[in-house]
């Protein structure tokens, strides 16, 4: 699982890519917990859709961890909400 930071933005976007390219090199499956993100940019947001659609190709999807209003209320300001699914978080 990967903790997201609580500040989820363009310079956090690299390091984040690295974390997820290691855990599906690895073959694991991509858990995010979202419970400290307190704020995520489009960049952040991009980066989460790319990941989701891979996923999908491999008939795999993101398990949200916790909850973060934030990143929900970012997600559906950008109208992403169906596709990246932060409303069945646990």
């Amino acid at each position: 699982m990967i903790k997201l930071p609580s500040e989820l933005v363009i310079n956090q976007v690299e390091e984040l890519h690295q974390q997820l390219l290691l855990e599906l090199e690895a073959g694991h499956a991509i858990s995010l917990d979202i419970s400290e993100v307190q704020h995520a940019d489009t960049a952040s947001i991009q980066l989460l859709c790319a990941l989701q659609k891979y996923l999908w190709d491999i008939e795999q999807q993101i398990m949200w961890v916790g909850e973060s209003a934030a990143l929900s209320l970012s997600v559906e300001k950008l109208g992403l909400t169906e596709l990246l699914s932060i409303s069945s978080t646990n």
